[in-house]
């Protein structure tokens, strides 16, 4: 069934601001739960976004809906829950609806780093993510848990075996994002892991990386 202009509107300030009551009306009226606002943000993406808590029940439970759907940005709902350190619905979206865990570029576990959300983090990798997966730009999940501030979460990815020698598009090892970020301590206690690892001390900024971070 095709959706109208107004309908749309309607389930999207719905999704925004739970109001389930809404979702299932127009849910009823055959207006599928995978549609996209005018910004092309899935419904359920939206939900999550912004805590809809009983939106976002709803719409997991219906049958046809599509939960890797992303909005203009790559972003999928799993990577929204994960960013919030939603971790029961990221179990239920992973166990299951069966979202996918890794796919290229941007990574659920990325967005979980981002905000220092350890026990996502923790689920994630218990369920396949991968701690060196690269965005499109070489960033790595342990490059933004440095920019979190974790502690915690940065010894998890490395004693998952995150790698401290992975290096981004503009040649910034996670040692140098956690200078950049201001994180000194974080920055002399990876040192010292590279230090015992390879027995040398770390080299700093790699000067020969391209400088195109696109």
């Amino acid at each position: 069934m095709a959706q109208t202009s107004a309908q749309i509107l309607d389930f999207s300030r719905a999704a925004k601001f739970d109001d389930p009551g809404q979702v299932r009306a127009l849910l009823t009226a055959g207006i599928s739960p995978n549609t996209v606002d005018a910004k092309g943000e899935p419904m359920l993406v939206i939900a999550i976004r912004d805590k809809s808590a009983l939106v976002t029940e709803l719409l997991l439970n219906q049958k046809s809906i599509d939960v890797d759907l992303s909005n203009l940005n790559g972003e999928t709902p799993l990577m929204m829950a994960s960013i919030a350190g939603d971790l029961p619905v990221v179990k239920k979206l992973v166990l299951e609806k069966k979202a996918k865990v890794d796919h290229i570029g941007w990574t659920p576990l990325h967005y979980a780093c981002a905000k220092g959300q350890v026990e996502v983090a923790q689920f994630l990798v218990a369920n396949g993510a991968d701690v060196n997966a690269r965005s499109l730009n070489g960033t790595t999940p342990l490059m933004m848990a440095a920019q979190s501030g974790n502690e915690i979460l940065i010894k998890f990815l490395l004693d998952k075996g995150a790698d401290i020698q992975l290096r981004n598009q503009l040649g910034f090892s996670v040692i140098d994002i956690a200078e950049i970020y201001q994180k000194p301590w974080i920055a002399k206690g990876l040192e010292s892991r590279w230090q015992k690892l390879y027995k040398e001390p770390y080299p700093g900024l790699n000067k020969n990386a391209p400088k195109d971070s696109s």
